[in-house]
């Protein structure tokens, strides 16, 4: 992520289509600059400029056309840090007409500001500490609900039930550790800054806490509920590579399993699954062994096949991987995807339809494509767009995991009278572990891979 926060950003914030009310969204250093451009108050003594707290000043917009057009408009304004992303923030609430309101998009683009990026909104909120990460997932969460389960839960983790109890965990191992240190640079002299049995008291019911999320958290992520995206094809067409492309650039968690791949024929006896995040849309995508005929097959082989034919009947969607080079395609069922792999090795790549898509696990080319179609086939079976709160489930299960090896390997190592420098160090790892989880530890992968699925606006 290259995206300034001293840049004065807007976006169009209400639904796409034609509505009574409409609303453009700035936030930034010059959002009082961009409104000098197109905002009139009706009253001459309530003027943006002399905001000093939120309110709400009725007033006209012009737009930049060659009609001047002038729009009844009213304009929430938060001239301080006291908005949501800590930025001076305004929304102009007016016709809900789409010409006029990308009209008015665009005057106050010439005004100063610049188009706002998926999720810029919100991730200028989490990044001034407005909310947390498991917060900026919810947000999505909410504004993706298509149940009034989907949105309780997206409500609660807004409201911090999830983040709130890790976070005061995470401040009682600061104190903790900095007690510990405390003892470390005093450890010629006969200072006891914390007991063993304090240490010991103080980690066990950390360790209770983290090992309760976890137990919630495995509840939330069963993949079971995910839909089930299945690899399928004949030997060594490029199935486990293909797998291995889309796991690398799209699993949810870093230690996803790979499979394996060898120029012999056969090499997946069993089934590889991986939770994969497809434009948000969380899924578990399955790579088979090879479909051969069963006269050919040895009893290892008849197992193998059999487990196949039993996740494609488990499968919300199939993707049949053939050879590109091997000419023209067999008939793909409907309900089907093909994947034309090693298209990579052909000068002329074979054609694209909405059933077919040729793509390399080589250079890449086709993966996005694929993906997409994957996304608009589950979408329309599904009926939905994202699972985003399912996705912070996942996300999160890996850290907390950490972070409860690393609380008992210090409890162990107290137990044991291990070296408190020792005992430091793993309470560090619990640290680090918990940041990730609440977003005091990041990096820009996470940070794509959830505000990516943003729309602009948000």
């Amino acid at each position: 992520m290259t995206y300034d926060p001293d840049d004065t950003i807007a976006a169009i914030g209400t639904a796409a289509g034609g509505s009574p009310r409409g609303m453009v969204r700035l936030s930034g250093p010059q959002v009082l600059d961009c409104l000098d451009a197109c905002f009139r108050a009706d009253n001459l003594a309530a003027q943006p400029r002399d905001a000093r707290l939120s309110c709400v000043i009725v007033g006209t917009v012009t737009l930049a056309s060659d009609d001047m057009v002038a729009l009844p408009c009213d304009l929430f304004l938060w001239p301080t840090q006291q908005s949501y992303t800590r930025q001076p923030t305004a929304e102009l609430h007016t016709l809900g007409s789409p010409p006029l309101l990308e009209q008015l998009l665009r005057t106050v683009c010439d005004g100063g500001a610049r188009l706002a990026e998926p999720g810029e909104f919100t991730l200028r909120a989490f990044l001034a500490g407005r909310i947390d990460l498991t917060q900026a997932e919810a947000v999505l969460g909410v504004i993706d609900a298509h149940s009034s389960t989907d949105l309780h839960t997206a409500l609660a983790q807004l409201a911090g039930g999830l983040s709130q109890p890790l976070m005061q965990l995470r401040e009682q191992l600061l104190q903790l550790l900095a007690e510990l240190e405390a003892g470390l640079d005093f450890a010629e002299e006969d200072i006891e800054f914390i007991s063993a049995d304090q240490l010991h008291r103080q980690l066990t019911s950390a360790q209770t806490i983290v090992a309760n999320a976890v137990a919630q958290l495995s509840s939330r992520e069963d993949v079971s509920d995910l839909p089930r995206v299945v690899l399928c094809g004949p030997p060594n067409v490029g199935k486990s590579s293909l797998f291995n492309a889309l796991v690398e650039r799209y699993a949810m968690a870093p230690s996803e399993q790979r499979a394996l791949v060898s120029e012999q024929s056969g090499t997946t006896r069993d089934f590889v699954t991986a939770v994969v995040v497809f434009n948000g849309l969380a899924c578990e995508l399955v790579d088979t062994a090879g479909v051969e005929p069963i006269s050919e097959v040895y009893s290892i082989d008849q197992i193998a096949q059999e487990m196949t034919d039993q996740q494609r009947e488990q499968a919300s969607l199939v993707i049949r991987c053939e050879d590109a080079s091997d000419g023209l395609p067999n008939d793909c069922d409907s309900e089907e995807l093909l994947a034309r792999t090693k298209s990579d090795l052909l000068a002329i790549p074979p054609p694209c339809s909405s059933n077919q898509v040729p793509c390399s696990s080589v250079d890449g080319s086709g993966l996005q494509l694929l993906t997409q179609r994957i996304y608009d086939k589950l979408a329309d079976a599904t009926g939905e767009t994202s699972n985003s709160v399912a996705l912070t489930a996942t996300r999160c299960a890996e850290s907390l995991r950490l972070a409860e090896q690393s609380l008992a390997q210090a409890l162990q190592l107290v137990e044991i009278r291990g070296g408190e420098e020792l005992i430091a160090a793993e309470v560090r790892g619990a640290l680090h572990s918990l940041g990730q989880v609440v977003g005091a530890v990041y990096t820009d992968d996470i940070l794509d891979r959830i505000f990516g699925q943003f729309c602009i606006g948000k």
